[in-house]
């Protein structure tokens, strides 16, 4: 017992009170994480669309966040990043609670693409606040801490979600919009503002600098936000498409399949801190987030040759673990290899990575699925993400060698 208090007490140690604030609001903006796990369904059960229709609108959702992430890093790096936490809550908020009243294919759409654009603005910001935040030391542990606030939000969202759903779909979107705007007056009202930006001088912003401080100058950066996309458009399957192969195959009712959505969040916010924690300084980053990608890739190929729900529990399970490797050390790459004078742009074209993949994941397997069924679509995902495995094991060896700058 001492040793599990005293691991907990690690676990956290060092990381600041206004953390601890976003990482509350996270949680309540979470919670209300319900429309996207459950679009698939609500479109092709509720509404009626066809599988490749669904999935146009479900990409309107890639196409709001590139939009957003790229304007909200370009707006972080002018303004900061507070007012962007609050407005694009505030926003993304109203235009769910307008997306449920939407009956169209077209305006459905388009307010899908509104309520991305408007929420995912918060993203760069939320990672630029982090980073002004946490002390080098802590800063994996705070990411770990936010992490920790939106999967502990995402246990209950995936719950409650399947229990309204299967009331009325429009309580989803009461749900989601109201968190939203609820986590933005809780940032407004409790996280003070941050000290001003500090100017950079002028004699310091020669055309080498601005260059070492892009990060469309920056190759490795590159090759990093490549491999990280591929990987994110095999694990986006997890919210846009496995619900709906829950449905389609296994003919689950909504409330399980919100259960089974559920294990995910809760295997991330009971293990990943202490994960986190304990093996941070024993491998690099690489290794971490290769061995999670890996995970991935059997996640996919085990849906193959079983079908049983003991199968589909293993499977989320292995997703879980994937998720808890990969992604808390792909954000501390992307943010140690930002400069303070760029960090908008580079955790923006981060961001971006991911949207792009939620344009190309729901696209590439509601396509797939139609020409040959869910199966083809498992190795499909495989191969990509085995590529995106192969990318990060290279990317390791090059840095350890220096080939790349």
């Amino acid at each position: 017992m001492n040793f599990k208090i005293s691991s907990l007490k690690k676990a956290y140690v060092g990381i600041s009170p206004q953390i601890w604030v976003l990482a509350v609001s996270m949680f309540i903006n979470r919670i209300g994480s319900m429309v996207l796990l459950f679009m698939s369904v609500y479109l092709t059960k509720e509404k009626q669309f066809s599988i490749p229709d669904a999935g146009i609108i479900m990409s309107m959702f890639g196409f709001g966040s590139l939009f957003g992430a790229f304007i909200g890093g370009k707006l972080v790096d002018k303004i900061g990043f507070y007012p962007i936490l609050i407005w694009s809550l505030l926003l993304s908020g109203i235009m769910l609670l307008v997306l449920g009243q939407m009956q169209s294919f077209a305006l459905i759409a388009l307010f899908t693409f509104l309520v991305s654009a408007t929420g995912d603005a918060f993203r760069p910001a939320n990672t630029s606040s982090i980073s002004t935040y946490a002390t080098a030391e802590t800063y994996t542990q705070s990411i770990a801490l936010n992490r920790l606030a939106m999967n502990l939000g995402f246990m209950l969202g995936p719950l409650a979600g399947g229990i309204l759903a299967s009331i009325n779909y429009h309580f989803l979107f009461w749900a989601d919009g109201l968190t939203c705007i609820l986590s933005a007056l809780f940032i407004f009202i409790i996280l003070p503002k941050p000290p001003k930006k500090v100017v950079v001088k002028k004699e310091v912003e020669t055309t080498l600098n601005k260059k070492l401080s892009s990060p469309y100058h920056d190759k490795m950066y590159l090759y990093f936000l490549l491999f990280t996309c591929l990987y994110a458009i095999c694990f986006f399957q997890m919210m846009t498409i496995l619900p709906l192969y829950f449905e389609k195959i296994y003919h689950m009712k909504e409330r399980n399949i919100g259960l089974l959505m559920g294990l995910n969040g809760l295997g991330v916010a009971v293990i990943e801190m202490f994960l986190i924690y304990y093996i941070k300084n024993r491998w690099s980053q690489f290794k971490f987030i290769a061995l999670g990608v890996f995970l991935l890739v059997i996640s996919f190929l085990i849906l193959i040759p079983f079908q049983s729900v003991f199968i589909l529990v293993i499977s989320i399970i292995v997703i879980t673990f994937s998720e808890m490797f990969a992604m808390p050390f792909m954000s501390t790459y992307a943010i140690n290899k930002a400069p303070k004078v760029s960090m908008g742009q580079y955790m923006g074209l981060y961001s971006i990575s991911w949207s792009v993949a939620l344009i190309v994941s729901p696209l590439l397997s509601t396509n797939v699925i139609d020409w040959k069924g869910f199966n083809a679509l498992w190795l499909i995902l495989a191969g990509l993400c085995f590529i995106s495995f192969l990318g990060f094991r290279w990317m390791e060896n090059k840095l350890n060698t220096g080939s790349i700058n």
